[in-house]
């Protein structure tokens, strides 16, 4: 039987993706500081693991382990001329967890540069970044392409754009936004609206959020991106606000029960598409497709 396509599949149901990659590998024995795309080479086993721990948990999708996967971000460590082989490799462990039916998005973070004022890279660099390791990831047999954790809407719209050359396949934009007593805002200060609406000027099939706010923080937003678009909204929280211990690894202290109960009022407010982001592992999953789906 051919496979549903994810756009027709959030049509009938809400789509559950995974929760974080760079969570469970440090429970895994990452060490901090460490690159987490170099274990797709190093250690597949253990990211197979992961992924196929978040399929069993519920995830209809996972995203591959290439979040720093361009080879201008791995260059930062060295390992720029890694970058085919890290987005490859990735690519095929995750396909080996997939179950029948399920999808692997090949996963797209942004690059560590910053474009003027603040910086001096150039837009056509990154654009080209993007496609490379976009053209690599889909090559290898990735279902769709997750952009996420920009920061800047510009470095977003370079990655939709590198994606759509890329290949024929389902394109998730996302950009982590800031709440403050304005509304919610990017980084570089983009709002809610002018977001999505450069989103579906791109061609993204999907608009999402991810990153920095907690699940409690994250329901004005949905509220506000579904009154902008007809278009599926993925979101992916964080697991509560970070605390930073001198000296320890940043840690989240919202439990799996408080994350999907945030989640499920997320669903009713319009996500079309959940998941999890920094702090959140398999068990947060877990519990949160039991309650949308009870």
């Amino acid at each position: 039987m051919r496979k549903k396509s994810l756009l027709s599949l959030v049509a009938e149901r809400v789509v559950i993706f995974d929760g974080a990659m760079g969570t469970m590998l440090l429970e895994s024995g990452l060490p901090a500081g460490g690159t987490p795309e170099l274990w797709n080479l190093e250690r597949p086993d253990i990211v197979e693991d992961i992924h196929r721990r978040y399929f069993a948990a519920g995830s209809d999708v996972v995203q591959t382990n290439t979040f720093g996967g361009t080879a201008l971000k791995l260059a930062d460590k060295g390992s720029g001329d890694k970058a085919e082989a890290v987005n490859a490799a990735a690519v095929k462990i995750a396909k080996r967890a997939c179950p029948e039916g399920c999808f692997v998005a090949g996963d797209i973070g942004p690059t560590g540069r910053m474009l003027p004022p603040v910086g001096t890279a150039t837009v056509e660099e990154l654009e080209e970044t993007f496609f490379h390791q976009a053209a690599v990831l889909l090559k290898n047999g990735a279902d769709l392409i997750s952009i996420e954790t920009m920061f800047s809407l510009e470095e977003s719209l370079a990655a939709v754009r590198a994606a759509k050359r890329a290949g024929s396949c389902p394109v998730i934009a996302a950009v982590t936004y800031n709440k403050t007593p304005n509304g919610y805002f990017t980084m570089m200060g983009e709002g809610v609206g002018q977001c999505v609406q450069a989103f579906e000027d791109s061609g993204a099939d999907v608009i999402a959020s991810n990153c920095t706010l907690g699940s409690r923080d994250m329901l004005e937003l949905v509220v506000e991106m579904k009154s902008t678009t007809e278009k599926p909204i993925l979101i992916q929280p964080n697991a509560g606000k970070p605390i930073a211990d001198d000296g320890g690894p940043t840690r989240y202290e919202q439990t799996a029960q408080e994350f999907a109960e945030d989640v499920r009022r997320l669903v009713d407010a319009g996500a079309d598409m959940v998941g999890g982001c920094c702090g959140t592992n398999a068990s947060f999953i877990r519990e949160m497709v039991r309650q949308i789906r009870s």
